[in-house]
């Protein structure tokens, strides 16, 4: 029967890991070796004031068998580095190694997280296939925070955004209406209750759409374009992110997603306008390469597309 394999994130580990840690992969569950994994994370988090985590797996009975470490950058949030990595040589040639690697950057995705790195030692062929098999390429060698890794080669994946971009359809409604509410004093419009959004998205108006912009499978973002019947041009007409999640690249991603659906439909370019105190909004529309074509109470940016 086929063996069950656990791979789980830990951001404290706890004790009984670390004990497990220090006697697989240092063969010793003597306090110094018990206490580097526990140096690891208190350097990070307690001296540094910096995010790390644990990727641990476990086989039957769970019993340790594998485990790899992540460090995030210290001057860029969205660039995390791996080490630390090993399997218990009973289990290795199993993709092990590779499923932990893989769970690392699903769990940096949640997190928002862009780019992945690890070092390896430059005569280690095994390592460097494994970076490969799971999405890493060789780049130009670069310090990462104070790690010690001059001579090793350096290998980087990039991140896939757990986000998308779905219809919103009348069946949605009740997530648009929370989106609305938390962002109403910045959008200056009256009240849409939840009745009037279910009328707004019950509606097969050929000039607009609504969509839902979801991290995972939660709604964050809702945008609605108009001017879609005839013309050169459309219009982002509302877009408003949850506000827990502003600031994450949801609206960059948004707009940025809403232009190549208007350029499949032949449109050559996209405009929209904010009011002159939304201040956030408009540096997004600037970060995503719009241009002001008109000031005043309201402010006019159109892109190329």
């Amino acid at each position: 029967m086929k063996e069950i394999i656990t791979i789980q994130i830990s951001r404290f580990l706890t004790d009984e890991l670390a004990e497990k840690i220090a006697q697989k992969h240092w063969k010793s569950s003597e306090p110094k070796w018990v206490n580097r994994s526990r140096q690891l994370i208190f350097d990070e988090m307690v001296i540094n004031g910096n995010d790390c985590f644990d990727v641990v797996a476990s086989g039957p009975d769970q019993d340790l068998i594998g485990r790899l470490h992540c460090i995030k950058n210290e001057s860029d949030p969205k660039l995390w580095y791996y080490g630390d990595l090993f399997v218990v040589p009973e289990y290795r040639r199993m993709g092990i190694a590779a499923r932990m690697i893989r769970a690392a950057m699903g769990h940096l995705s949640e997190m928002g997280a862009a780019v992945l790195r690890c070092y390896v030692e430059p005569e280690n062929t095994a390592s460097r296939k494994l970076q490969l098999s799971v999405g890493f390429l060789e780049q130009p060698y670069q310090t990462f925070n104070d790690i010690d890794n001059e001579g090793q080669a350096m290998y980087e994946a990039e991140i896939s955004p757990d986000i998308t971009m779905i219809p919103a359809t009348v069946e949605e409604a009740y997530f648009v209406r929370i989106l609305f509410v938390q962002n109403r004093e910045v959008l200056h419009t009256d009240n849409i209750s939840l009745a009037e959004w279910r009328e707004l998205l019950a509606v097969h108006d050929p000039d607009e759409r609504h969509f839902l912009i979801c991290k995972g499978a939660v709604p964050v973002a809702y945008l609605r374009i108009n001017g879609l019947e005839g013309g050169n041009e459309a219009w982002i007409s509302m877009l408003f992110v949850a506000r827990g999640f502003q600031r994450q690249g949801i609206g960059s991603f948004a707009v940025k997603n809403v232009e190549g659906y208007v350029r499949e439909r032949g449109f050559k370019s996209i405009a929209v306008q904010t009011d002159e105190d939304n201040l956030p909004a408009q540096g997004c529309y600037l970060k995503c390469g719009y241009r002001i074509f008109g000031q005043g109470s309201k402010v006019r940016f159109r892109k190329m597309l």
